[in-house]
């Protein structure tokens, strides 16, 4: 585990946290991300969309 400055105020922090602890700022050194269930999230919706879509074209009269 590396030590990295701070973008806002400058401090030595941990990569991997999710913020300063001095500042309170958003840690962009992250290693899995902010948000890591944000993108099985938006999979999952992507899927389901495409699923209503489909069955509102087949079912719809053309």
């Amino acid at each position: 585990m590396g030590e990295v400055n701070c973008l806002y105020c400058g401090k030595k922090i941990a990569e991997d946290i999710a913020e300063c602890p001095h500042c309170g700022a958003v840690s962009h050194f992250q290693k899995k991300g902010y948000r890591a269930g944000a993108r099985k999230k938006f999979v999952l919706l992507f899927i389901a969309l495409t699923i209503f879509c489909l069955f509102f074209i087949f079912w719809l009269p053309r």
